[in-house]
């Protein structure tokens, strides 16, 4: 092949590789679908689960969790605690940034948070300003440190007044996840509180009867507290199967409520060193497993139910 043919090939396949690369570009028949986003998601869901994590014992687990639950696809919250965040930040980003958890604001709960912020665990029942400044604290210490600026709260001990609603408001956060209601038609759903300022995304809670003679005389409440009424118990009685079991039960109180585009919010709670302890992660993974086997279960963080909420999502309270 002499000089000019070489020269026409090469020229040749330059233009067939622009030409080529021009019609990849605007026609991209590879190209990969766009995932739908979280509120999308819900929106076409009967049942909307938040897997959340109260971290009080050090976060020693919270990445292979995190990576574990994300590769189900499973999103998780942790409410973080002031002490955690001033120690484990790089923790914290991992799970955060590669994981894709949220992260909220748990005050001062557990663990050396009581001498970090010379407070106790629980902060209702302080002055306004104190209130505040605890819970600034744990803030200022995740923007900081982890270049987190939570959304969400969850108080120590679930104990809540009116000042910790002022204060979270002085702090800008808008979200809580604190409360547990047991009263018909107030299960299942987000809902404003504190004035139309503040959205509850409340910790789920079922019916279980107490029989007597073979007949129900009353309901006993089982709430996604995890380890108070799920798991622990269930674990120092030798019978850790009971917990998933209760998970199970739970959950299929909400599905049933649910409806499509219409979903109920189950979210259950976890703390350390329980069911963070890898020996116990099988109670989770199990749990996950049986909730995606039925037909419009959405997974999804605190955050993403509020927002939906805000932005007019309908849910279905019980």
């Amino acid at each position: 092949m002499d000089k000019k043919a070489k020269i026409g090939v090469a020229v040749a396949v330059a233009i067939a590789a622009c030409v080529g690369g021009t019609l990849a570009y605007v026609y991209p028949y590879h190209a990969k679908p766009k995932k739908p986003s979280p509120e999308q998601m819900i929106k076409h869901a009967r049942i909307v689960v938040c897997i959340t994590e109260d971290l009080c014992g050090g976060s020693n687990y919270i990445i292979p969790l995190a990576a574990r639950l994300h590769k189900m696809g499973v999103p998780m919250t942790f409410f973080v605690p002031a002490w955690e965040a001033y120690e484990f930040p790089n923790r914290l980003k991992t799970v955060h940034y590669k994981y894709g958890a949220d992260l909220g604001n748990h005050a001062n709960d557990g663990g050396a948070s009581f001498a970090f912020l010379g407070k106790p665990g629980k902060i209702a029942g302080l002055p306004l300003e104190e209130q505040w400044k605890i819970i600034h604290k744990t803030d200022e210490l995740l923007e900081k440190k982890v270049g987190v600026k939570p959304d969400a709260f969850r108080a120590p001990g679930l104990a809540v007044d009116k000042n910790t609603y002022k204060a979270l408001l002085k702090e800008g956060i808008w979200v809580d996840s604190s409360i547990i209601y047991t009263y018909p038609g107030t299960r299942g759903s987000p809902r404003w509180i504190f004035h139309h300022k503040i959205v509850e995304v409340p910790i789920a809670c079922y019916t279980k009867w107490i029989y007597e003679h073979g007949q129900p005389v009353r309901p006993k409440f089982l709430c996604s507290f995890a380890d108070d009424l799920f798991v622990r118990p269930k674990i120092k009685e030798g019978k850790p199967w009971e917990a998933l079991e209760n998970l199970e039960k739970g959950f299929m109180q909400y599905y049933r409520h649910g409806k499509p585009g219409r979903p109920t919010v189950f979210v259950v709670l976890f703390h350390e060193p329980y069911t963070a302890n890898p020996k116990y992660w099988w109670i989770i993974f199990d749990f996950v497993k049986f909730a995606k086997k039925h037909k419009g279960v959405v997974f999804a963080t605190i955050d993403d139910v509020a927002r939906a909420f805000v932005h007019g999502q309908k849910f279905t309270a019980f």
